[in-house]
């Protein structure tokens, strides 16, 4: 009670808020977005907390949510799906799941639903919103010979060190947010960083731009960096804000890319070249001329990554690249990330609360906690590890429990289905 609400958590900034609106006692709760920004095990707290006050207010309950998933939990009497300012579609759970609905409209069904759909039992079943009751003949044998289809062997990681970390130490005032962190990163490699919030994830990724003072050792390419400036460790290290409107500057997309070699005193024949260049890789040569005012969320995006690897570092740092998007701009930010990575061989951290982003995209995790790296292994087996899912409130994906419900391997069957989504897009494209 005595504390600033500005010093909680995500978590308790968001009881703050609901207990602030509670005070009215008004008839109807309107949430908008609840779960951005949350950790998995926040967002299952907050959700039983949504859950706890509808009953015992007995209030009507509306909740904007890209998360499906999550909501589901919540026994919810009817969804109304929404594109581009229509109503496309009301039912129940179950009414709407069966259907196509949500993928068509770019949103994320439950996984453990569209990996059923995938092996084509969804068909035969009458109740979609809750894995624990579903029940579906030889779920295990069908499973199995699903994973036995789209198996896929294990990227092989680059064994050349790009990035070393020695006891770095981070201190706000008597405060010590990080406590010793050691990391060596390779050349190529994409890393997420998880965790709940305060834990010192993103005081780790301001460290190494130098965006705050921290004591400890940190090597790139074996030559210590610790007294670059900002602006030589952005020449190696390139940090992607989650919000890209809290990075431009400029009000021309050529300009905002130029920007950086610009206050670098490059001169103008060399940065109407390079512009030229990084705005072809990035897919953006036909909006170079655009008010960047007039572009999408993801293309905005773009611009963003855009301006920061004109400064060619090799290491790009992401804070939550798809918070709060649909699945349509998740995909094609994330596609371009992944394209960035196989064509300049950048090695990226990303900081998510996706737990499928983590699977599907990234090669290794850090479980952050208490200002540590507690866990160091393949997101795969992050998730599998009760220990680390509980140190880091995580939660594991749905098609996690739906493989246990099958008594097979949750490894294998999130690795096939992974696969079996890739070459499904393929041949879409």
């Amino acid at each position: 009670m005595n504390h600033r609400p500005q010093d909680l958590s995500d978590g308790q900034k968001q009881r703050v808020s609901l207990a602030g609106v509670l005070i009215d006692e008004s008839p109807i709760l309107l949430f908008d977005e609840p779960l951005a920004n949350l950790e998995p095990q926040t967002c299952g707290e907050t959700i039983a907390l949504i859950k706890n006050i509808h009953e015992e207010k007995n209030v009507t309950t509306i909740i904007i949510e890209h998360r499906i998933e999550e909501v589901l939990s919540l026994g919810i009497d009817k969804i109304v799906v929404v594109n581009e300012g229509e109503i496309v579609a009301i039912g129940s759970p179950d009414e709407l799941l069966k259907t196509e609905v949500f993928r068509e409209n770019s949103l994320r069904e439950p996984l453990y639903l569209s990996a059923l759909k995938a092996v084509k039992v969804a068909d035969s079943l009458t109740n979609f919103s809750d894995l624990k009751t579903l029940d579906a003949p030889n779920l295990k044998k069908i499973l199995t010979d699903f994973t036995s289809s789209y198996k896929v062997t294990d990227k092989a990681v680059s064994k050349n060190n790009i990035l070393s970390v020695k006891n770095l130490t981070v201190n706000f005032g008597k405060h010590e947010v990080l406590k010793g962190i050691n990391l060596e990163i390779q050349e190529g490699e994409k890393i997420s960083i998880v965790g709940k919030n305060g834990v010192g994830k993103s005081t780790f990724a301001n460290a190494l731009c130098h965006f705050v003072e921290a004591s400890g050792e940190i090597l790139y390419r074996g030559q210590s960096i610790v007294n670059d400036s900002i602006s030589e460790r952005a020449a190696k290290i390139g940090y992607i804000m989650q919000n890209p409107n809290l990075m431009i500057s400029q009000n021309i997309v050529s300009d905002e890319v130029a920007s950086g070699l610009r206050l670098r005193g490059f001169d103008e024949g060399v940065i109407s070249e390079k512009v030229e260049e990084i705005l072809q890789v990035c897919g953006l040569y036909p909006f170079r001329n655009w008010p960047i005012s007039s572009l999408s969320y993801g293309q905005k995006k773009r611009v963003t990554i855009a301006s920061i690897l004109i400064l060619e570092p090799e290491i790009l740092v992401l804070d939550e690249p798809t918070a709060a998007q649909d699945l349509k701009a998740y995909r094609e930010i994330m596609d371009f990330l992944d394209q960035l990575n196989h064509r300049l061989h950048l090695t990226m951290i990303m900081i998510t609360h996706d737990m499928y982003l983590i699977t599907e995209y990234t090669d290794r995790t850090l479980v952050f906690a208490d200002g540590k790296i507690v866990a160091d292994e393949s997101p795969f087996e992050i998730l599998e590890n009760e220990n680390f899912v509980k140190m880091g409130n995580l939660r594991q994906p749905s098609l996690y429990q739906l493989a246990r419900k099958a008594d097979i391997s949750p490894i294998s069957l999130t690795k096939a289905f992974i696969n079996f989504q890739n070459q499904e897009r393929l041949k879409h494209e």
